[in-house]
Parts: C-alpha cells; sequence; structure tokens
C-alpha cells in the first residue's frame, strides 16, 4: 500500500482477475483451471498412477488439459 492508502495496480489488477474467475468458474468454456484445482487434480494423477517420481510436469499438464476440456464441456 502506498503512503495515500492506495494498492499498487498490479495487486488490484490481480484481485479483480481473481473476482472475476471466481464469478464465472465453470460457467463458461473460456474459463482457466485456477492454480489450486490443477494442483489438486495433479495430485490425485500422482496417487493414482503409482506415486512415481520425477513425473510431475506431465501430471501437471495432464491434469491442466483434463481441467480445461471439462470447461469446455460444460
Amino acid at each position: 500500500m502506498s503512503k495515500h492508502g492506495h494498492q499498487p495496480q498490479s495487486t488490484l489488477n490481480h484481485a479483480a482477475e481473481q473476482t472475476h474467475n471466481d464469478q464465472h468458474a465453470g460457467c463458461c468454456g473460456s474459463a482457466k483451471p485456477t492454480h489450486d484445482a490443477i494442483a489438486h487434480r495433479a495430485y490425485d494423477i500422482y496417487v493414482k498412477t503409482g506415486s512415481k517420481k520425477g513425473h510431475c510436469n506431465q501430471n501437471w499438464h495432464q491434469a491442466e488439459t483434463e481441467l480445461q476440456t471439462a470447461d469446455h464441456r460444460s
């Protein structure tokens, strides 16, 4: 926060973007999955594939793709 009581523009933009994403989550195909949603799905994939180490990028990409595809079907 500046000395005049204003938040930096980048903080305001991030907050507005998050609010927009929260309002439109799951309602339209253009909404991107949240970081937390991707992380949870990637962990599920990790567990279901035997908790194999060294596949985190592959699991993340698969989770992101699955969630984006699911959004487009809604």
